[in-house]
């Protein structure tokens, strides 16, 4: 079976399960065998779901599928479930004059106070009618080979489908690497630094140097650090500093917890983007902005989750963000967001023409 179809046939019978894309890796598929999540431990294979703010839950790989699953391989597992219905309640999200807003609130905060960056992040209702969720993620999974594409199903997320060209954290044995990445401008063939601008670059040494002051609070030692380099992901640029290092207390779960969220989804410092963050947005994030990923006895890969969409029956909530900074222009924000969701909107509107 294809990825598409596994994907559909889960969804159909209400299974609990996530199915992912690592870069340089074909898609596997983990299902649970029951509804409820649990904490996730170090050191135990599962994959990890964590929100924005909260306490992370993990999906078990009672059953783990890949592409070339035979047919057989579903058959019998007798996964029904009665998923809660999720509502599409609750505040609207911001529209672009309601951003556009947040982005001069957010500036005039920072030219006043301690805050140096803040992300603010939009909510835009898409019509899913007629769009197959599994040949969508498979069509992501093809366009963005160098992106994590996740799908996950559970009672108490419902459905959420990614794609994140952002590492937050490998970890393999002692072996450490983050992906510092900030600064986005729309993808260009044969991109050089010279390209980027003094907001952009800012915005990147600011999430690079809070990495690397976490890391050395964390004990990782023999840190190394490659870039800034551009890396382009569908129709946006970014700039990444991946930094690497050696870590003796191999407990991935602790150090992505510490890092996150890093300036590069929530602001700096911390405490005070966080504030403004709550008081400027009208949703609350949920899994927008918060990092997944597998996990085993050797380590795990986590991505930040960035450019999601929540599948709530025929809408799906498509999440977008930007950086803000001193030196941010709130129209070139707006644009900046909508050019993010072309990553998922040029994915539906293609199925929707072929379909």
């Amino acid at each position: 079976m294809s990825a598409a179809e596994v994907i559909q046939e889960l969804l159909a019978c209400k299974a609990t399960f996530a199915a992912f894309k690592v870069p340089g890796r074909d898609t596997i598929v983990q299902v649970q065998h029951d509804q409820v999540l649990h904490a996730p431990r170090t050191g135990e294979g599962a994959f990890v779901i964590a929100p924005f703010t909260g306490d992370a839950v993990c999906i078990r790989p009672d059953i783990e599928l890949s592409t070339a699953s035979e047919r057989s391989s579903l058959e019998g597992m007798a996964i029904r479930y009665e998923m809660p219905a999720t509502p599409l309640a609750g505040t609207r999200g911001l529209d672009r004059n309601g951003y556009r807003t947040a982005v001069e609130r957010a500036v005039a905060a920072i030219k006043t106070g301690p805050l140096e960056k803040v992300v603010l992040s939009r909510t835009m209702e898409v019509d899913l009618a007629r769009i197959d969720i599994g040949s969508l993620y498979s069509a992501a999974a093809l366009s963005m080979p160098d992106a994590c594409i996740a799908l996950i199903h559970t009672a108490e997320h419902g459905i959420w489908i990614g794609a994140s060209p952002e590492r937050l954290l490998v970890m393999h044995d002692d072996r450490v690497q983050v992906d510092a990445l900030a600064g986005t401008m729309p993808s260009m063939m044969g991109m050089t630094m010279a390209a980027w601008g003094a907001k952009e670059r800012e915005e990147q040494e600011l999430v690079a140097r809070s990495v690397l002051q976490t890391m050395h609070e964390q004990g990782v030692l023999d840190q190394k650090t490659d870039g800034p380099a551009t890396v382009i992901a569908g129709r946006v640029a970014h700039l990444r500093t991946r930094i690497t290092g050696r870590s003796l207390k191999k407990d991935p779960l602790a150090l992505a917890n510490a890092l996150h969220p890093t300036p590069a989804v929530g602001g700096t410092p911390r405490t005070e983007a966080m504030r403004l963050i709550h008081a400027l947005e009208p949703r609350d994030r949920s899994l927008y902005a918060g990092f997944w990923g597998p996990m085993d006895g050797h380590g795990a890969e986590f991505f930040v989750n960035i450019r999601c969409i929540q599948v709530i029956g025929n809408v799906g909530l498509l999440h977008v963000g930007a950086g803000i900074t001193a030196g941010s222009d709130p129209d070139h924000e707006c644009d900046e967001v909508e050019l993010k969701a072309r990553t998922w909107l040029d994915l539906i509107e293609a199925q929707r023409r072929t379909g």
